[in-house]
């Protein structure tokens, strides 16, 4: 591991950078065309999404950290692009050679781990999930079916996707059994915070009848009802929210806005100019959401149009 790629991990992990063994550099030649580039979504140097018709598809996946183009380091995000064009050397079409950090995604059971006990028909791997906070979406949805948890879905391009497969039966993380959705977030919470990483040993059908079998069961438990727990803080301002629907729920609705004569009443009410009308600042404060709020149903709205951001500039 050179200088470059081990300054480029820290930068990611910080000070818990997980073991070099679990990392490798990878060099894959691409033909780019001038007029389409390579096709590849990065974030914080990381290969977060591909186009399906461009050059990198079965090259490059998805979690491979960008180093260098041609022998160049990626030193900026806003840099690649010129990078790109200037490798082609005005040339319509060229090859390049990426650079990548590749994590790896599935190693050997390690010998301290407690013996596993198998059975036939099913293989048995231990996946590397690692920590990678506002890179990935964890993306995850596992479901209790019959004492064991069972990957169902994962979202595309997320943390998951690139780790598990559906239908992989979750066994233990990092040697400790678990059963329990509940288990599982702690397990794996307590080893991201330990080390940014964690191993998971999952169970996966190996023959046709046990896949069906599988199959079957997933497409079940998909079909019950949703459960979601909601989350204390939410849980308060819910009932906060229905407490007042319940009081006020048959009361008739009140109008807020204001025809034209009634502004012009109330311009003569008031010593106020007409821009005091629009202006929705002075009665409303805005907050932004708790970090702690994990949930994806928070969307951040435009400010709103004033007299004052709708008027032209003088």
């Amino acid at each position: 591991m050179d200088a470059f790629a081990t300054k480029r991990l820290e930068s990611i992990f910080g000070k818990k950078v997980p073991p070099i063994d679990l990392m490798e550099l990878v060099d894959v030649a691409i033909t780019v065309r001038r007029d389409e580039g390579i096709g590849l979504e990065l974030k914080c140097f990381f290969v977060i999404s591909m186009t399906l018709t461009g050059p990198c598809v079965d090259i490059v996946k998805v979690g491979d950290v960008l180093l260098h183009i041609n022998g160049v380091p990626v030193v900026a995000m806003d840099k690649v692009s010129k990078q790109i064009q200037d490798s082609l050397k005005f040339q319509p079409s060229g090859k390049v050679i990426l650079k990548l950090l590749r994590m790896k995604r599935q190693i050997p059971r390690p010998v301290v781990f407690p013996v596993l006990p198998k059975r036939d028909g099913y293989v048995y791997d231990t996946l590397v999930l690692y920590l990678l906070k506002g890179i990935f979406h964890f993306g995850l949805d596992v479901k209790e079916i019959e004492g064991k948890l069972v990957v169902c879905d994962t979202l595309e391009n997320s943390l998951s996707d690139i780790t598990f497969s559906l239908g992989e039966m979750i066994i233990d993380v990092d040697g400790e059994k678990t059963t329990t959705c509940a288990a599982f977030n702690d397990r794996v919470k307590r080893s991201m915070d330990i080390r940014n990483f964690c191993l998971v040993t999952v169970e996966t059908p190996a023959t046709d009848p046990l896949k069906n079998m599988l199959r079957n069961k997933i497409s079940n438990a998909l079909k019950d009802n949703r459960i979601n727990r909601i989350p204390p803080d939410a849980k308060y301002y819910a009932n906060e929210g229905i407490a007042v629907f319940k009081k006020h729920g048959n009361d008739p609705l009140k109008s807020i806005w204001m025809t034209p004569d009634k502004i012009q009443k109330e311009i003569m009410r008031s010593a106020t100019d007409l821009t005091t009308h629009f202006r929705m600042d002075d009665k409303v404060k805005e907050t932004d959401v708790p970090s702690e709020w994990n949930s994806r149903l928070f969307v951040k709205l435009p400010p709103m149009k004033t007299l004052e951001s709708e008027s032209p500039q003088q």
